[in-house]
C-alpha cells in the first residue's frame, strides 16, 4: 500500500519545460553519442599498432556502457573511451591533419555524451553549445597549422598557434555566475 508520508504534500509534477520529455532518455541522441564514440575509436586504428586494437575494444566497452545506462551513472564513460582514443591516437603514425580530424571528432562525441536526457527538439542547446564548437575549431586550426610548420621556420608562428588554441580554450570555459546575496536590497 503505497500512502503518502505524515506532513508530505501531494502535488502534481509541474509539466516538464518545452522541448523536454520528463523521464524519458531519447534513444535518437544515445544512438549518436554512440555512434561518434564508436567512429572516434576506429579512426586512429588505421594507423596505430596492433595492441591498439585491445585499448579500442575497451573504449567499445566504455561507449556502450554510457549510452545504456542513466544519466546520473554515465559520467566517466565518455572520458574512459577519449582516453582510450587518445592512447591509440598517441602511439599511430598518422598524419597531423589525421590527429586534428580526430580532435573534432573525440569534441562532438563528448558534446553528444554530454547532452541532456530527453531532449525532443535540439536547437536551442545546440546554439549554447556554439562557443565550444568554435574554441575546438580555432584550436584544432591552430595547432594543425602549428604542426605543419617545420621548426626552422618561424618560432613566433608557433607561440601565435599556442596563443590562439589558449584563447580558444578561454573562451569556451563557462562564466562563472556573479554570487548572489540572500539580503534583497531597494
Amino acid at each position: 500500500m503505497n500512502r503518502p508520508r505524515p506532513g508530505a504534500a501531494i502535488t502534481p509534477r509541474p509539466p516538464a519545460p518545452p522541448g523536454l520529455r520528463r523521464g524519458a532518455k531519447t534513444r535518437l541522441s544515445d544512438a549518436v553519442a554512440a555512434g561518434l564514440g564508436m567512429l572516434v575509436l576506429a579512426w586512429p586504428l588505421a594507423w596505430a599498432p596492433a595492441w591498439a586494437y585491445v585499448t579500442a575494444g575497451a573504449g567499445a566497452a566504455a561507449v556502450l556502457a554510457a549510452a545504456f545506462t542513466r544519466s546520473e551513472r554515465r559520467r566517466g564513460w565518455p572520458a574512459i573511451a577519449v582516453a582510450a582514443a587518445v592512447a591509440s591516437c598517441a602511439f599511430s603514425r598518422a598524419g597531423t591533419a589525421v590527429l586534428a580530424a580526430e580532435g573534432l571528432f573525440i569534441l562532438a562525441y563528448l558534446l553528444a555524451a554530454d547532452a541532456p536526457a530527453g531532449l525532443v527538439r535540439p536547437g536551442r542547446w545546440l546554439r549554447l553549445q556554439a562557443l565550444p564548437v568554435i574554441a575546438g575549431l580555432i584550436a584544432g586550426g591552430a595547432v594543425l597549422a602549428a604542426l605543419t610548420l617545420r621548426r626552422a621556420d618561424s618560432a613566433w608562428l608557433t607561440v601565435a598557434g599556442l596563443a590562439a588554441a589558449v584563447a580558444a580554450y578561454l573562451v569556451a570555459l563557462p562564466a562563472r555566475a556573479p554570487a548572489r546575496s540572500d539580503v534583497d536590497v531597494e
